[in-house]
């Protein structure tokens, strides 16, 4: 079966590499066909009910389909491969144009075509259709896919912290909270690791896809904080304490991850220990209990600091990603 993730461009990097993270935790083999401005094709060996499993949690993609064909980016080529597919049932046709160079082609008029063929075999319904034929259209290359699974990106947004019953300004978003959980390629029931909990929005997105979260923090109100979040988003399976993260190897076994956004800046509490000595520490603590061939992944101020934790850990790749226009950060993927 092949499969088209419809990516967001929120991040140049991110969606591509956390829609291969979302297979691999999943244990679903594929093979990349191709990729994109904007999406990812690839074989797969599943069924359909393992790939929604990888819609629940993938973050950063707004839809996966089945791929039905593709075509050169011309509208005749398009519906000369559309005839040659019979569409059973009720069905509606969504078009989403993500060309940079736009023709005189509309999406309206791709949806129109294609849903003039389909009702040979077909009845519309607009509303509660058995079938959702999606079709993407980029400057190189055109897909037509059934819907697998709609991404609920809302959700992501209700529990942003300001949302959420303990708040903190340093906090990340949700969205980028799940993407290094999916990086961390955590399964479910697997344990993970968060060493610098604060407010408990990488615990939380962990334990929302099935996870067993542990997290601890040097300030006894953070981890008070973060088990009132916990709890408020029914996380059961989860253990929380206060202590130093070079104390954490004595109070948890071997992890199966560990994801966290280390301190930094001036809201940051250090007990006024150097930031090199504290990430240091952090990242010897973080190899002592991840289990071997196991991943970490981290949320950096500096590439200096990336480069500290290569020291210690095995780096598979980094990210950039700018919070605003003065700061950027660096998620760092290593594994013990």
């Amino acid at each position: 079966m092949k499969i088209l993730f419809e990516l967001s461009k929120e991040h140049p990097t991110l969606p591509l590499s956390e829609a291969k993270s979302c297979l691999n935790a999943e244990s679903i083999g594929f093979n990349e066909l191709n990729r994109g401005d904007g999406f990812l094709e690839v074989e797969v060996k599943a069924d359909i009910d393992k790939i929604k499993r990888v819609g629940e949690r993938i973050a950063l993609s707004f839809f996966i389909d089945e791929t039905l064909y593709s075509s050169p980016p011309n509208l005749e080529e398009l519906l000369s491969r559309a005839v040659k597919v019979e569409i059973n049932g009720t069905f509606r046709v969504r078009c989403w144009d993500r060309r940079t160079n736009k023709d005189a082609t509309t999406s309206l008029d791709v949806e129109r075509e294609l849903g003039g063929i389909y009702t040979r075999s077909g009845k519309v319904d607009l509303f509660n259709p058995d079938t959702e034929i999606r079709v993407m259209l980029t400057d190189d290359i055109w897909y037509v896919g059934k819907l697998i699974k709609k991404i609920d990106r809302g959700s992501f947004e209700n529990r942003k912290v300001q949302k959420r019953p303990f708040f903190s300004p340093i906090s990340l978003h949700p969205r980028l909270a799940r993407t290094m959980v999916n990086l961390s390629l955590i399964k479910r029931n697997g344990f993970l690791l968060d060493p610098f909990c604060g407010t408990g929005g990488i615990l939380l997105e962990a334990g929302l896809i099935g996870a067993k979260v542990i997290g601890s923090d040097l300030q006894q109100l953070m981890v008070d904080g973060c088990r009132r979040t916990l709890d408020a988003y029914g996380i059961e399976d989860y253990n929380l304490f206060s202590c130093d993260v070079g104390e954490i190897p004595s109070k948890v076994g071997k992890v199966d991850a560990v994801v966290t956004d280390f301190p930094y800046g001036r809201a940051a509490t250090t007990n006024r220990e150097s930031i090199k000595s504290l990430y240091q520490r952090g990242f010897e603590s973080i190899s002592t209990v991840l289990k071997d061939k196991k991943r970490a992944v981290v949320s950096l101020p500096t590439e200096n600091a990336v480069e500290l934790g290569k020291d210690i850990l095995n780096l598979i790749e980094v990210h950039p990603y700018r919070v605003h226009r003065s700061l950027t950060r660096y998620i760092a993927v290593y594994e013990r």
